[in-house]
């Protein structure tokens, strides 16, 4: 039986990997979650599915994800098959450039690191705690939810110059993930950085509350891409992102890839 763990499982996409992902009775799957306090629809998924175990954990506590760890262990017989990485933390001032932060240094050092603890750091600690169930499964497969905003060139031709954080951050993560790939590479293990692509979740939707900002935020994809005309839904996304991972292999590991497999990030 596959197993899976997503860590961030209370909505949005990590809500769908576990909803498209339980639906087939020979998969286990773990849904990572920080609080039960938002967890109401993702527990009546539960409910009605016996191959879900919604967990309880701290991505920041290494001790607590190695107590994860080994929850995980207990019910999925000391293995575990692939590992998403699915929680972010995007941050505030997102609308700033770089050299808007003049005068403001000490905005710019929570703006800068907190987004790194979360996108950067606390995938290493997650990855490392749960990294020996990994090397007992079968398919062996670490998987890094990102953002087209951790891409260089994506950054220089649609003109991106705000959201710095979060696309520092995430930039960094997809970095991480290939040196992961290097470091596994001779034990079977692959990673992958892997881009939603633009999904309609309440995240997304938080940035463009204020007037105008659909079009702001459009105007600056179609520099990229001249095709894009809107969000697609989270079944859409993780529909082709699940593709893409069952297809990693030694070639595409280290990568970092939209999801329909390639660098068309929508």
């Amino acid at each position: 039986m596959p197993s899976w763990a997503i860590v961030g499982a209370t909505r949005g996409i990590g809500f769908e990997y576990v909803n498209q992902l339980s639906s087939d009775a020979k998969n286990e799957v773990f849904a990572l979650i920080r609080s039960q306090k938002t967890a109401g629809p993702l527990n009546e998924l539960a409910a009605s599915r016996k191959n879900i175990h919604v967990l309880e954990t701290d991505i920041g506590n290494p001790t607590k994800l190695k107590e994860t760890a080994g929850e995980i262990g207990s019910i999925g017989g000391g293995k575990l098959d692939v590992l998403v990485y699915n929680a972010f933390f995007h941050g505030d001032s997102a609308e700033l450039s770089p050299s808007a932060f003049a005068g403001r240094e000490e905005e710019l050092e929570n703006y800068f690191f907190e987004p790194l603890k979360v996108n950067v750091l606390h995938l290493i600690h997650t990855v490392n705690a749960f990294l020996s169930l990994i090397k007992k499964g079968m398919e062996r497969k670490i998987i890094y939810i990102s953002s087209p905003s951790g891409d260089l060139e994506f950054n220089r031709v649609s003109e991106l110059s705000t959201a710095v954080g979060y696309s520092i951050s995430k930039a960094a993560g997809a970095l991480v993930m290939t040196k992961y790939a290097s470091e596994l590479k001779s034990e079977g293990i692959r990673a992958l950085s892997i881009s939603p692509g633009w999904v309609e979740t309440d995240a997304a939707k938080d940035l463009i509350t204020s007037p105008g900002a659909f079009e702001v935020i459009l105007s600056t994809l179609r520099k990229y891409n001249p095709n894009v005309k809107g969000m697609i839904s989270p079944k859409e996304s993780v529909e082709s992102m699940l593709s893409v991972i069952k297809g990693l292999d030694e070639s595409t590991s280290g990568k970092f890839l939209s999801h329909k497999g390639n660098l068309e990030w929508f």
